[in-house]
């Protein structure tokens, strides 16, 4: 009788293409673990799918997809459960393979809701919540980088002390107000002038031409009756720093009923990261970089104080001008499947109308 050792350690390609058959096998693992939390076993895997192979003939498969990094084993006596090299692959074959077309109606983000509100803090409140609602994750919504946005009105207020308040209202009813202090000695119709003539002359420019390009040119024009030079220097002053993106979040108590959220490890995580906005702010920002979907599975995130969690987010727009980032956030066992396309269908919302807001 011919026996033949087979050796079970010998070194293995991490690095090969898997073939269709451990694709195909990969990706139900993946999906059987989102959809129950639980690890995967070879003999109900079989059972589950009727897969016409052996429990045995899996088992080899998800060895070798183990020694591979695409699966771990969590006990000695449990099944395979998907590493963020797993997961990886599973988004990569959603990615390739969606066309990201959603019917509004099947999905809970109300754009009529939306185009109803006119306080734009309100708007990015709303949008979260129907996203978060709708996810069953947490929603996070970077608002727009205010250097993108268009000038409607100017307004400056006599204050005491020799200070002007300076308020800036944009077409998306985003508000800058600033105190600028000044030295000359100006009259309320003064401050009259000076709002009518930087109404005239910002209106229609977004914050970043009027800083780069606007200013200089004004300098070289003058208006007759108005002290162009005291108005233009109110107005740089009151613009020089940029305004911070702020972060909305809505659907934390989502993360809460998530089993494996709330084992120690996690949850410490995830409270800090509830009290420093800064992290997630970071998280997103990385989402500016690029337009289209974003995803972030686990250490892809590279913070060391997010564990066990991804994000998918994408980049929102002001007519072509990538100004602001919206997602989803949650455990890595999150329905890809379906924060994926939801994802991208409330970007494309966001962007339509706050470019409709900024004409």
């Amino acid at each position: 009788m011919l026996i033949i050792y087979v050796d079970m350690k010998a070194p293995i390609n991490q690095d090969r293409p898997l073939d269709d058959r451990e694709s195909s096998i990969l990706q139900a693992i993946v999906y059987e673990y989102i959809s129950t939390g639980k690890p995967v076993g070879s003999r109900s895997f079989v059972q589950k799918y009727s897969l016409a192979i052996s429990p045995a003939t899996i088992r080899n498969i998800m060895y070798d997809l183990e020694r591979m990094e695409y699966l771990k084993q969590p006990h000695t006596s449990a099944g395979r459960i998907p590493t963020d090299k797993g997961f990886r692959f599973y988004v990569n074959a959603l990615l390739d393979s969606y066309s990201f077309s959603l019917n509004g109606a099947q999905i809970s983000v109300n754009e009529e809701a939306l185009r109803r509100e006119i306080q734009l803090d309100r708007i990015f409140s709303l949008i979260t919540k129907m996203l978060s609602n709708e996810s069953k994750y947490a929603a996070v919504m970077l608002t727009p980088k205010f250097d993108f946005t268009v000038v409607k009105r100017v307004v400056l207020v006599p204050m005491d002390n020799n200070e002007v308040l300076f308020i800036l209202v944009t077409r998306t009813g985003m508000v800058l107000n600033r105190k600028v202090m000044i030295s000359a000695n100006i009259t309320q119709d003064d401050l009259y002038s000076f709002s009518r003539y930087l109404t005239g002359e910002l209106c229609g420019y977004a914050i970043n031409e009027i800083r780069e390009s606007i200013f200089g040119r004004l300098r070289k024009e003058k208006v007759a009756g108005v002290n162009t030079d005291v108005a233009l220097d109110i107005a740089e002053l009151a613009v020089a720093e940029a305004e911070e993106p702020r972060l909305h979040i809505d659907g934390v108590e989502n993360l809460l009923k998530i089993p494996e959220m709330v084992e120690e490890e996690r949850l410490a995580s995830l409270l800090q990261i509830i009290e420093e906005k800064d992290i997630l702010k970071r998280i997103m920002e990385r989402t500016l970089e690029n337009d289209g979907i974003y995803t972030l599975i686990g250490s892809e995130i590279k913070e060391k104080n997010v564990v066990g969690c991804s994000m998918v987010s994408t980049p929102y727009k002001i007519g072509n001008k990538l100004v602001g980032a919206i997602g989803v956030f949650g455990p890595t066992r999150m329905d890809y499947e379906k924060v994926l396309p939801l994802v991208d269908y409330t970007g494309r919302v966001v962007s339509e109308l706050l470019t409709s807001m900024s004409k």
